[in-house]
């Protein structure tokens, strides 16, 4: 594109390029030269020193001496005038992405600042002296914060900057008229914005905005951190959260020898959690609600006054506009942000890309927004390069109209607003649907429960009676109890009145279930033990929904309604059924989770990892996903087998996480290489058969050939079980059991591949050789896990005898049974004769024995897999594999069933499963012959 060519398209739209021009004719050949490359910080950075050099003499001017105000004012404008116009020129000449045009004014607000900040301080330290911190004395800089489309570093070109100050200490400065910190800064702030914002005979740099501050208008200028934090406990909104949410320290340094990382630590250690809460607001969903109704109102009350002129056409706050997808994007990161860290970035598109990563918003629709986000800015700054005003008004008149299309390169008027409609009529529609799309469904008018008002007690007693008849004494004593206890009578009055509202709902719910009266009784417990959190609360009582799901979970499961009291978070779940039915993804699952984990952090220079952060993570993560699970378990959506694959794929999932990221804190460890270890899983996790809240059996192996490996793993696998075992805030990840490696208690906590090989070969008791037939890689180093696999194939292709090997299954097949005496007359699904031991015993003999002769054996298959594969090799009677399949997968089911119920041991009357026991009896016999008398 030729120098002349590369103008035109700007020159034919902007008045403001045009008079420019006019009024600097040499300087139509700066902008034609400058142009063709890219504007970015490098180019401003030089920009500024030319324009600096020939603003004050260079014998006069120290190398990072701040100009004189006058001289800053200058400088500041005249690089503006550059930055804008080369913008311009590239944008509309089409050189120019959305990203080089919001990061290069983003940069010259950050340039602005900081010379302003260096230029006014100068000046009053000649006057005041220096802020000084008031215990170490160190020079103390001013925090200044950029907030809204700076603080996102997504700028337009013409835009206001707001800006938030903020200082550490209240000391006072040391020079020969000392004031106090306070007084300093808020001089400073008061004689700063003009140098950035006052329009003279060189223009402006930025219009300022500190009403964004605390107080507003009628607070101080600059606020102390410690009034910060006191303002943002005690009387900080939501709207502020939705403020402080791109709320970003801008890089601007005064003084020589100042220290303020550990102010900057401070003030992100307060956004975060103001912005980002932990477990989800459901009161602050009602003050977000309204906040997008005074988007609307504000929007129409100002189009009224205008006789509607600019509801088609203000692109940033007519319908279906820019600030519309703001919102959008911002309300699931205010709401999730606080447990899906991935979503606390300030940028909108990387905002927006995390929720889509995470599954908040349909790829599809995560690409229209993007589109029509990209589109409507593009139409923002054109606008805006007209005149060079802050307009987000399309022009009415139809030939202007015609030359916007045009300059957007849009064959007519018509195509471009066919486009413009198509963009905007998503947008709004998604905006309408916002909490819908979020999950959070804004509740129906006529959702709130029927109450009445003389008489609520007795009111809710007659419901009682009239939907639980003879259950409803109980129901109502259980009720009574529940009003006598502490955590009720000492709910505030709002929680009281919210309490009130949700008791008749959860009896209506409760009656709806398939268990009315355990229903309703597991709620009272439920609504008791979450009573004291009122956004719980708010939850149950505005979705009833979600209501009527809760219901049904407590009705269908004791154990359910248990986890969900000691997780109540886990109600968040319940808000999306779609997502909660969803198929677990676990490249998903894990990506989202080393994503939460790495941004997991401690502010600082490097920032470090926030271990108990991280702990909190994973937990939260291994409860939300098996909370999924067990919703779909419930509902009838997942087998026994699915929900054991997944539920292990779980662990090793957490598990693979968890070596990675202990393993840079071990002492001796070098982080930059992966440990040389593997995580090897028996039991039911080696057999992918695990439970909601089964233990896990590791043994954990290492091939490493340095001198210090032994005490290195050693030292990794305690933390390993420290991190996976301890209780914090969120609770426990997983019980750890290592008694399975070799010498169990007596053993070492790790165990290299050759030590281990030596022991199965020549130490192992036949107990062993049964339990490694389960045993597979789970997590850690993929070769030492193929390394472990090739030991395993080895010692289950061992030679053994038939007969010596069937007496030691038969004696420990005894020792368990005798180990879990039953005298109750009931049949034990586990260890009684006919139970599932008996398979996996019966499992275990024939890969031992045969697996060197069929070697499809070695795979790890789990029960019903290898007893297939052993009758398709002879070993069994034909029809006997599928059988005993069927009554294992029965016996499970219904083991299952009772752990859903709470019961521990899984004990049924001796007349139900009698020809699954039969079938696993005759299976048992067939290979191992009749068993003693003490276990018939």
């Amino acid at each position: 594109m030729s120098e002349s060519s590369l103008l035109a398209p700007a020159l034919a739209w902007s008045g403001h390029l045009r008079r420019r021009l006019q009024n600097s004719p040499g300087f139509a050949d700066w902008l034609a030269t400058a142009a063709p490359q890219p504007l970015d910080e490098v180019r401003l950075a030089q920009w500024l020193c030319e324009l600096r050099a020939e603003r004050i003499a260079v014998a006069s001017d120290e190398p990072g001496r701040a100009m004189p105000s006058a001289d800053c004012r200058s400088v500041l404008r005249r690089l503006r005038d550059r930055v804008f116009c080369v913008a311009m020129v590239r944008d509309l000449a089409g050189l120019a992405p959305l990203e080089e045009i919001v990061g290069a004014m983003t940069q010259l607000a950050e340039i602005a600042v900081a010379e302003s900040y260096r230029s006014i301080a100068a000046e009053l330290t000649e006057v005041h002296g220096v802020p000084r911190e008031a215990v170490s004395g160190a020079p103390q800089e001013m925090l200044i914060v950029g907030m809204g489309k700076l603080g996102g570093q997504e700028l337009n070109v013409s835009s206001d900057i707001d800006l938030v100050m903020l200082y550490g200490d209240e000391g006072d400065t040391d020079g020969p008229r000392p004031i106090s910190n306070h007084e300093f800064y808020g001089r400073l702030t008061r004689r700063m914005m003009p140098v950035i914002s006052e329009i003279d005979a060189d223009g402006h740099v930025f219009r300022t905005d500190l009403r964004l501050r605390p107080d507003g208008d009628s607070g101080p200028l600059a606020w102390s951190l410690d009034a910060f934090e006191n303002y943002l406990v005690s009387q900080g909104r939501e709207w502020e959260r939705y403020a402080w949410l791109k709320g970003r320290q801008l890089p601007a340094r005064a003084f020589a020898g100042s220290t303020p990382d550990a102010q900057e630590a401070q003030l992100e250690g307060l956004r975060r959690p103001f912005v980002y809460r932990k477990y989800f607001d459901f009161d602050a969903l009602a003050a977000l609600r309204s906040l997008r109704e005074r988007i609307r109102q504000d929007w129409n009350r100002r189009a009224s006054a205008r006789s509607g002129i600019e509801s088609e056409d203000n692109v940033k706050l007519g319908e279906g506009g820019i600030r519309e997808i703001e919102f959008v994007v911002q309300l699931s990161q205010l709401v999730r942000g606080g447990r899906l860290q991935a979503l606390q970035t300030r940028g909108l598109l990387s905002a927006l890309h995390a929720e889509r990563d995470a599954g908040l918003i349909s790829p599809a629709d995560a690409e229209r927004l993007e589109k029509a986000y990209r589109f409507l800015r593009r139409v923002e700054h054109t606008l805006q390069y007209r005149e060079d005003q802050q307009t987000h008004l399309m022009p009415s008149d139809p030939e202007q109209r015609a030359a916007l299309a045009q300059v957007l390169g849009f064959a007519d008027t018509a195509a471009f607003e066919a486009v413009l409609a198509e963009h905007r009529s998503f947008v709004e529609a998604t905006f309408r649907n916002v909490f819908r799309m979020t999950g959070m469904e804004t509740p129906a008018d006529d959702a709130a429960p029927d109450t009445v008002a003389e008489d609520p007690d007795a009111a809710l007693a007659d419901r009682i009676a009239n939907r639980f008849g003879n259950d409803a004494p109980a129901l109502q004593s259980r009720l009574e109890a529940m009003a006598r206890s502490s955590r009720i009578r000492s709910l505030p009055e709002t929680s009281q009145r919210r309490l009130s509202a949700l008791l008749p709902a959860a009896v209506d719910a409760a009656a709806a279930t398939q268990a009315p009266a355990a229903a309703l009784a597991r709620l009272f417990d439920l609504i008791e033990t979450i009573a004291q959190r009122s956004a719980y609360l708010a939850l149950l009582a505005e979705y009833p929904e979600t209501l009527a799901r809760v219901a049904r979970i407590v009705a269908a499961s004791d154990w359910a309604a248990q986890y969900l009291m000691r997780h109540p978070l886990l109600l968040d779940e319940l808000l999306d059924w779609r997502t909660l039915l969803a198929a677990p993804d676990f490249t998903v699952f894990a990506n989202e989770l080393a994503a939460e984990l790495d941004a997991s952090v401690i502010a600082g220079n490097p920032p470090t990892p926030d271990v108990e952060s991280q702990m909190n993570v994973m937990r939260d993560a291994q409860r939300q996903l098996s909370f999924h699970l067990l919703a779909q378990d419930l509902e009838g959506r997942l087998s026994v087998e699915h929900l054991g694959d997944h539920l292990s794929m779980l662990a090793d999932v957490l598990l693979n996480e968890t070596l990675r990221r202990v393993w840079p804190h071990i002492k001796g460890a070098d982080p930059s290489v992966p440990p040389r270890i593997a995580a090897i899983a028996y039991g039911k996790l080696g057999g992918k058969e695990l439970g909601y809240a089964s233990d896990l059996d590791l043994v954990f192996v290492y091939d490493d050939p340095r001198d210090d490996a032994l005490e290195i793993y050693s030292r990794l696998v305690r933390r390993v079980m420290s991190w996976m075992g301890s209780m914090t805030s969120s609770g426990r990840l997983y019980e750890v059991d290592l008694r399975l490696r070799p010498d169990g208690d007596a053993g070492l906590p790790v165990i290299s591949t050759e030590a281990l090989e030596r022991y199965q070969r020549e130490k192992a008791w036949p107990w062993e050789h049964q339990a490694i037939t389960r045993a597979r890689f789970a997590a850690g180093n993929a070769e030492v896990g193929a390394r472990f696999e090739q030991i395993r194939c080895d010692v289950l292709l061992m030679p053994r005898d038939a007969q010596a090997l069937a007496t030691e299954v038969r004696a420990m097949r005894e020792k368990i049974h005798a180990g879990h005496p039953n005298t109750s007359g009931q049949f034990d699904l586990k260890h009684d004769a006919g139970g599932m031991v008996d398979v996996e015993f019966v499992t275990q003999y024939l890969v031992l024995l045969h697996a060197r002769e069929h070697p499809s054996l070695l795979k790890n298959l789990g029960n019903i897999g290898l007893l297939r594969l052993a009758e398709q090799a002879g070993l069994i009677p034909t029809g006997m594999a599928e059988a005993a399949g069927d009554a294992y997968r029965s016996l499970r089911r219904e083991q299952h069933a009772l752990r859903l119920q709470g019961i521990d041991k899984a004990r049924l009357p001796a007349d139900r499963l009698v020809a699954e026991r039969n079938t696993v009896i005759a299976l048992w016999e067939a290979v191992l012959g009749a068993r003693g008398r003490s276990h018939a």
